[in-house]
């Protein structure tokens, strides 16, 4: 029973291990990846006149509670009239860019902690259980052997 568990704790721990190294060494992908799709469908709304692509920036706008963002290549008050929340006033320091910036360090910051204690309590796990298993064995050959006579 004790070596399963042993087993069941290296197992989550030898998985847990890759997912961490790969927060660390990619740990802009996600974000990256974020801004990428948000700045795509912020373009082709305001190139085109799509309506699935104003529908998907509306989502965008009202998940994130944002409106727009500053664009080099003009004029973005249309798209930002059209796409934004009621009552979303577009402030010039604070746009979508910058709100899913945010949104994501926060959240990738939870789970970096939350991932560094799940490794914690399994490294607690494999000492735990490999403790209990080596106590439980070697008791046997420890008990003693023969009679006790009280003078």
């Amino acid at each position: 029973l004790y070596p399963q568990g042993f087993f069941c704790f290296a197992l989550a721990f030898y998985g847990l291990i890759p997912a961490a190294c790969w927060r660390y060494t990619h740990s802009t992908e996600v974000e990256d990846s974020m801004m990428d799709v948000y700045d795509f469908v912020y373009e082709e709304v305001r190139r085109n006149a799509s309506n699935f692509r104003r529908h998907e920036l509306t989502a965008i706008h009202e998940a994130f509670l944002c409106c727009g963002k500053h664009s080099p290549f003009g004029d973005t008050t249309n798209v930002e009239r059209t796409t934004c929340p009621p009552g979303e006033v577009h402030d010039t320091g604070q746009d979508c860019l910058r709100k899913i910036q945010d949104f994501l360090k926060k959240h990738t910051d939870f789970v970096s902690t939350l991932l560094g204690i799940t490794i914690g309590f399994m490294v607690y796990g494999m000492i735990l259980t490999s403790f209990l298993w080596f106590s439980i064995h070697f008791s046997s050959n420890l008990d003693r052997k023969g009679k006790y006579i009280l003078r």
